[in-house]
């Protein structure tokens, strides 16, 4: 109810791009062309490489009775926002993450100016949102039991949910394969191997077919999502100077929640952390979280969306981590992470006001610009190095103790 309510109040006070007048050159001009492809009002399907496979959400868009491009894409990724929303809020009780760090989180993703509803309603044409809920269902299969389901069952929603998340975005190839790179061995984590292979094939598959049915509209040997990533790499090691602008990039996507990786004594595992299951979490979501890493700064330059992009996966693995810290610690990353949320600031139509992009676009700020982020992120660093020293990091009893799967 909160995240609709949420929506709805941005739904109605956001404004939406003017496509129109929007430089040619936003994805969301490729998305508009498959939607009026498969609504029939272009004979040839003319998107651009990488966008002609990830047909799922404009497909899907073009099937709603409104008749209006934006107005199908803003219900639409209404939806998939608040299934994301429960369904992410049931992993993350599944995995016994406190309540009060289970609130901080669904309030950093409803409100954060990258978050799922006010990053969307400016810019609806896009594949992103779907793939929010795609790749928590995929971290929510994992967490279920067998016993739960029928293996059949089971097996059926893996193969559902490779195709559809490969068809929303081909990076799912990737969460795939890293999830049966590092998949345990003893017998429950092989039976999942098996299942997780099965949805890779399958899901290579599919992507095969799809850019053989929706070709690119320039062919051209270089497109290829290993070519991209390797272009990437490329223009990185030509400026060097670009890695400066990551960490500023990676600090704005999820604020002071990065203190979640700082080497205290309290992140240790407990002795209940280590059953077959909780170790099985973590080779699954270490993994991912490394894998949305590196595809944020080689995956495309847009750097604090892509590592977004990654939020079920990036999100959970820091919650797991923060799980263990004392209460307080919730508080201070709450109220550190506010002035990085942008909240009383919409961000204006693009199309009217392009002049406005850079002040929304982390990646096309002069290096200077960054600076305040970087002091910024250092005093919130002492601070929290002062407070950890005069209000304990580690309490006298073990009533803060947990059974979290980290």
């Amino acid at each position: 109810m909160v995240a609709l309510a949420v929506y709805l109040l941005y739904a109605f006070t956001q404004p939406t791009y003017t496509y129109a007048l929007l430089d040619g050159r936003y994805d969301a001009h490729q998305y508009a062309k498959i939607y009026n492809y498969f609504r029939g009002y272009t004979l040839n399907y003319s998107a651009s490489f990488p966008f002609n496979t990830r047909i799922l959400m404009p497909w899907l868009a073009a099937y709603l009775p409104f008749n209006d491009l934006v107005t199908d894409f803003v219900w639409l990724n209404g939806a998939f926002v608040l299934a994301t929303i429960g369904l992410l809020t049931w992993t993350w009780l599944k995995l016994n993450i406190r309540l009060f760090w289970i609130a901080i989180a669904l309030f950093w993703i409803l409100f954060h100016w990258k978050g799922l509803v006010r990053m969307y309603l400016p810019d609806p044409m896009t594949a992103d949102v779907g793939g929010y809920f795609l790749l928590t269902s995929f971290l929510a299969l994992l967490l279920i039991e067998e016993k739960k389901l029928s293996r059949a069952l089971l097996n059926c929603l893996f193969v559902l949910i490779a195709v559809l998340g490969t068809l929303q975005k081909e990076a799912f190839i990737a969460v795939l394969g890293i999830a049966v790179l590092f998949t345990g061995k003893d017998s429950y984590s092989s039976d999942m191997t098996k299942k997780l292979l099965l949805s890779l094939c399958l899901s290579f598959a599919v992507y095969c077919l799809a850019a053989f049915f929706f070709p690119a509209a320039s062919t051209d040997w270089r497109n290829n999502s290993i070519v991209s990533v390797l272009r990437g790499m490329k223009r990185y090691s030509e400026h060097p100077d670009l890695f400066l602008r990551v960490p500023v990039s990676w600090f704005l996507a999820y604020g002071t929640f990065w203190l979640a990786l700082l080497p205290f004594r309290f992140l240790k595992a407990s002795a209940n952390s280590t059953s077959r299951f909780s170790l099985f979490t973590v080779a699954t979501v270490t993994p991912h979280f490394f894998l949305w890493l590196f595809l944020s700064v080689f995956g495309g330059g847009d750097t604090t969306r892509i590592l977004y992009n990654g939020m079920p996966f990036v999100l959970t693995f820091l919650l797991l981590k923060l799980n263990r810290l004392p209460t307080w610690t919730g508080g201070y990353i709450l109220l550190t992470s506010l002035p990085l949320m942008r909240l009383f600031k919409l961000e204006p139509d693009l199309g009217r006001y392009p002049n406005e992009m850079l002040q929304w676009c982390v990646e096309c700020w002069p290096i200077a610009e960054s600076w305040g982020y970087w002091v910024y992120a250092i005093a919130a660093l002492a601070g929290y190095y002062y407070l950890s020293r005069h209000l304990g990091a580690i309490r006298s009893d073990e009533s803060n103790e947990v059974n979290a799967l980290s």
